[in-house]
């Protein structure tokens, strides 16, 4: 039931998105822009921890992978990634992962998996980043370890299932000199379609983060921290707020590919 009245409340409302600007001010969290009634939080079950570990086939070499969204989780739902025509200064997710004790990671490709209106990005080739150290309260980013810009690719995850709105995975690949040691990061991959010029980059476009709070199928590497993502938009007035501020889901669906030692 909850999949059917999550998809119904998609499909009606993917046109009203397409106007938004025109008679109401735009939302940060999916379920709110669509008009869907999200349930109380999910419950996380402690035996996610032990499901089989076998990573999507667009995480390659993959080192972490948070998990599929799941749109029978009672929390099925999505958080602005974005910079647009819409939602101009920008909004962005960034979720944390786990560089496990005595590894040192070496980050070849990053990718977040957003819900997005249209199958585009102007410019391709967009900003990246990972930061240690964001304060548990937010208010700062923290410390940026590894950034830049790469070209991106748009990759069909086939996760909306009968949904209206396609689940796609944003990659920026082959970063060089990104070398993580043991502990806590966080990172951030943002679709960009800017260009007014482009028929992908209507008003209507907008892009929001999935999150994995369902069965977490796909999950590869340390589980994600729960509860400690974090949201930061000038656009929705979000200084560094922990993501909770905005919408109950506990963690949001993105990975990291590159090598171990």
């Amino acid at each position: 039931m909850k999949k059917m009245l999550f998809a119904a409340a998609l499909v009606a409302a993917l046109t009203p998105i397409a106007v938004a600007q025109d008679n109401r001010l735009p939302q940060a969290s999916l379920d709110q822009e669509v008009g869907l009634q999200v349930p109380a939080p999910a419950v996380i079950h402690s035996n996610r921890t032990h499901q089989p570990q076998t990573p999507p086939s667009y995480c390659k070499p993959c080192l972490f992978y948070s998990g599929d969204f799941d749109t029978s989780a009672s929390d099925a739902n999505g958080l602005a990634n974005e910079v647009d025509i819409t939602i101009s200064s920008g909004a962005a997710v960034y979720a944390p992962f786990i560089v496990p004790k005595g590894k040192t990671w070496t980050v070849t490709g990053l990718f977040t998996n957003n819900f997005m209106t249209s199958q585009g990005l102007d410019p391709v080739t967009i900003p990246y980043e990972i930061r240690k150290g964001i304060p548990a309260a937010g208010g700062n980013g923290g410390t940026l370890v590894c950034h830049g810009k790469k070209p991106a690719t748009l990759t069909n995850t086939g996760l909306n299932g009968n949904l209206p709105i396609l689940i796609l995975a944003t990659k920026v690949e082959h970063i060089k000199g990104c070398r993580l040691h043991a502990g806590k990061y966080w990172m951030a991959v943002i679709p960009y379609c800017t260009n007014p010029n482009d028929s992908k980059c209507t008003n209507s476009y907008r892009a929001f983060e999935a999150n994995d709070d369902g069965a977490m199928a796909h999950r590869f590497g340390r589980l994600e921290p729960a509860n400690n993502s974090f949201f930061n938009s000038v656009f929705f007035g979000a200084n560094w707020a922990p993501s909770s501020q905005f919408q109950s889901s506990s963690r949001f669906d993105d990975g990291v590919e590159g090598t171990s030692k």
